[in-house]
């Protein structure tokens, strides 16, 4: 009979612990996971000679991207065309001949999200 408790405490232990780790793994995936269907912002580089951005973008269904430079209060500063985006990958080359040297966030908006990154522009 103890050996049939001992055994039921084992099993029910283990039990809870499994119950207890796929309601973390749910919890975890529902709240800290990015969006599917949302614009995902790939890499983003700072391009000299020109100086222009390169912002690699993978965009799960067409949408259209809104990119804009913001300053330090996250005002709009400067804004480029939008940009109708099939599903897929894509590289976006934005100019930055009117964005003054010093730190700045590059804004990606999208009819459902907006994306905000921090980059340094540095002319010698």
């Amino acid at each position: 009979m103890d050996n049939l408790r001992l055994t039921l405490l084992i099993t029910l232990t283990i039990l809870f612990v499994a119950m207890l780790w796929k309601r973390f793994k749910q919890r975890t995936v529902a709240n800290d996971l990015p969006v599917r269907s949302h614009a995902e912002v790939i890499s983003m580089h700072v391009l000299y000679h020109p100086e222009r951005l390169r912002v690699q973008v993978k965009v799960p269904s067409m949408q259209e991207l809104i990119p804009a430079v913001l300053d330090d209060h996250h005002e709009q500063q400067f804004a480029w065309p939008s940009v109708r985006a099939d599903k897929g990958s894509h590289v976006l080359e934005l100019p930055l001949n009117d964005v003054k040297d010093g730190e700045h966030f590059f804004e990606l908006g999208t009819d459902t999200q907006r994306t905000v990154r921090r980059f340094r522009l540095m002319r010698v």
